[in-house]
């Protein structure tokens, strides 16, 4: 070991330089009374070698806390609300609490989020990372813990991933389009940290990092619709943006500005549809005989339109996260599950009348 590298301790270590018992240092990792010589033994060892309990050294062998962990990038987002509603459910049915941390977008406050939740009671980890390919947070403390992946995939592995068929979401939004006679179709492409610009966004699909975004992964379907119909892909046709609802505003100024003669929109949330449809609206067009709309897993009570949309059942997959952590809990063989998606046709699409 060099001279630059700590020490690793297990708690059997803490117990040998305290001189108190595994159970004495289970009770007061929980935050159980023990006796005061005792306490100030502990916290002398702890503050000397800078250990810091795995949740795996909090609890004797067999124990339960009855509190599940979730980590999401953001509450407020609809997207993740509705999917923590589900585990909710679920949770609530099997009479666990869930503890909810979020990490409003950033890679550095997600980082605090999983060190904290290292430190508390918890039986298992439902995480759904900011989606970023590189730096991912190091989850070491969790590293015996029960952990699911949710609403990504391929982030961890050997770690089971619920998910949904994102590909083909992409694919049955742009085939519509093209159906309804459409062939100049925007595809704005949502990250809370974009990896590249529109131009790059085609090579960077085929970059096995890109497989931890869900907008290029529906970007493979829209890219597989237009080549099935023979449509050339055109990169000015994609927009680069964030999540909310200027994102929309200002894909659709991008659009508007490059003069790509867009006719259709696939947008990733209903806000940056919302923005997008207003903005044109602006400048004089109508939604859906100039311009249709396609979004993926719309929420009524908060559109401007009725949009056609991408159903993703949220709620399900909270629930079914739930059900996959139980089941490692448990000590069962679980496996990733990728669920299916479906096209729900609203207000938003017509057919495109030449003139």
């Amino acid at each position: 070991m060099s001279n630059t590298e700590k020490p690793l301790y297990s708690i059997k270590d803490i117990s040998r330089l305290s001189g108190v018992s595994i159970a004495t240092l289970s009770r007061y990792f929980n935050g159980q009374s023990i006796r005061l010589s005792n306490e100030e033994k502990v916290k002398k060892v702890l503050e000397e070698t800078g250990y810091r309990p795995s949740i795996a050294a909090r609890f004797m062998k067999g124990s339960s806390s009855g509190v599940i962990g979730l980590i999401v990038p953001e509450i407020n987002h609809p997207f993740f609300a509705m999917i923590a509603e589900g585990v909710m459910q679920e949770a609530r049915s099997k009479g666990q609490l869930v503890l909810c941390g979020s990490s409003a977008g950033s890679i550095d406050i997600e980082r605090q989020v999983i060190d904290q939740f290292s430190q508390s009671i918890l039986d298992g980890l439902i995480y759904i990372p900011v989606a970023k390919a590189e730096n991912l947070p190091a989850i070491e403390n969790f590293r015996n813990l029960p952990l699911v992946i949710t609403a990504r995939k391929n982030i961890i592995k050997g770690v089971p991933h619920i998910y949904h068929d994102g590909e083909k979401g992409g694919y049955l939004s742009t085939r519509y389009l093209i159906q309804l006679g459409r062939k100049r179709i925007g595809f704005i492409a949502s990250f809370w940290d974009p990896p590249c610009a529109n131009t790059e966004l085609l090579s960077f699909m085929e970059q096995p990092a890109s497989n931890t975004f869900s907008s290029v992964d529906r970007f493979r379907g829209y890219v597989k619709a237009l080549k099935e119909a023979n449509i050339p892909y055109d990169p000015d046709l994609v927009v680069v943006t964030g999540y909310g609802h200027k994102s929309g505003v200002d894909a659709a100024t991008s659009l508007i500005g490059r003069f790509s003669g867009c006719n259709g929109i696939i947008a990733m949330t209903q806000a940056v549809a919302n923005g997008c449809a207003s903005q044109f609206k602006r400048q004089g067009y109508t939604i859906p005989s100039d311009i249709s709309i396609i979004l993926f897993d719309a929420n009524e009570s908060k559109a401007d339109y009725t949009f056609t949309s991408i159903e993703l059942h949220l709620i399900e997959m909270g629930r079914e996260s739930v059900r996959s952590l139980n089941g490692l809990i448990e000590g069962k063989p679980v496996s990733s599950i990728c669920l299916d998606v479906e096209l729900c046709v609203r207000d938003t699409t017509a057919i495109l009348k030449h003139t």
